[in-house]
């Protein structure tokens, strides 16, 4: 265990687990290899990058509430990184 323990309670933070939301802009995503350079869009648009506690990327959403969603759907502990 590498987090948190609270001994009154089994309250565990597991590095693993974690999943960390980022914004990021489309030239990021783009750089990421997630989103094809003949797809267009705007350049001001705001997207979501999902990472996993090592870094790597797991996957970008459109909106912050959707990247939330899908971390913790799939068991994993969601923090924002601003």
């Amino acid at each position: 265990m590498n987090a948190v323990t609270n001994y009154g309670e089994a309250i565990r933070f597991e590095g693993g687990r974690l999943a960390y939301i980022k914004p990021i802009g489309v030239d990021e995503a783009r750089a990421l290899g997630v989103i094809p350079s003949d797809i267009t869009l705007p350049e001001d648009l705001t997207l979501y990058a999902i990472h996993a506690a090592d870094g790597t990327t797991i996957a970008i959403m459109d909106n912050w509430a959707s990247a939330y969603s899908a971390a913790v759907q799939n068991d994993l502990i969601p923090l924002s990184v601003h």
